[in-house]
């Protein structure tokens, strides 16, 4: 299995996605109206992905907990982890969408989210082998409603295992949700993408639908504001 150097263990947050009541709400505007995200139920999942991604990248050490101007700094990656508005129309997109691929007379004429998925994978493979660690979308909704677009999550896959003849793919992955967690994964059959495929997650079984590479930008500087407790 292909593996970077990331470990949730010691790359992670050591603390949750969850922050207490009276947090700062972040509102991120979308073409659909602005979205309340974060406060306390969680939904900082890709600030907390782009700032591990960042730590990692520049070599700085990890907070140990979520203080005011790490709270802050998460959510300003956030809001960069959407890529608006591009970012928020695609989960749109891809949770609007059936699993299966939809097929007339033997024609694909219109992809489902499995397809999308096995699509993205050689970008998030690419990735990982150029050294970097790929930010990924999790798409876990399935609504025409733009409001479920929360309940899509994001994680960072650091290794991988293909076997390019069975269509099986595991990736290992950091999830906010679940710190220090070294043994999270991804696990899906890529074999025949046009029907319906679910993801399992290794945390919580099959509640991905696809996920997608998204699109991150190295700061240029490393994030002062993080500095270990």
């Amino acid at each position: 299995m292909p593996t970077l150097p990331f470990r949730p263990t010691t790359h992670g947050f050591p603390f949750p996605n969850w922050y207490p009541p009276g947090s700062p709400v972040v509102e991120v505007p979308t073409p659909f109206g602005r979205l309340k995200i974060g406060d306390a139920n969680g939904g900082l999942c890709g600030g907390m992905v782009f700032a591990a991604l960042d730590l990692y990248l520049f070599g700085s050490p990890r907070p140990v907990e979520a203080t005011p101007p790490v709270y802050k700094y998460f959510c300003k990656r956030l809001l960069e982890s959407w890529n608006l508005p591009f970012g928020v129309l695609k989960y749109y997109d891809w949770q609007r969408r059936a699993g299966a691929s939809k097929i007339v007379a033997g024609v694909r004429v219109l992809a489902g989210v499995t397809r999308l998925t096995a699509d993205e994978w050689p970008r998030i493979q690419a990735m990982i082998d150029s050294g970097v660690p790929a930010a990924l979308g999790l798409v876990n909704a399935s609504s025409y409603s733009p409001r479920q677009l929360v309940r899509n999550h994001q994680v960072l896959a650091y290794g991988y295992d293909w076997n390019e003849a069975t269509g099986e793919l595991v990736l290992k992955v950091y999830d906010p949700n679940y710190p220090n967690d070294d043994a999270a994964e991804l696990r899906v059959n890529l074999a025949e993408p046009d029907r319906e495929e679910l993801v399992t997650h290794g945390c919580e079984g099959k509640t991905v639908r696809g996920f997608f590479l998204t699109e991150y930008r190295r700061p240029v500087d490393a994030p002062a504001l993080l500095v270990s407790g």
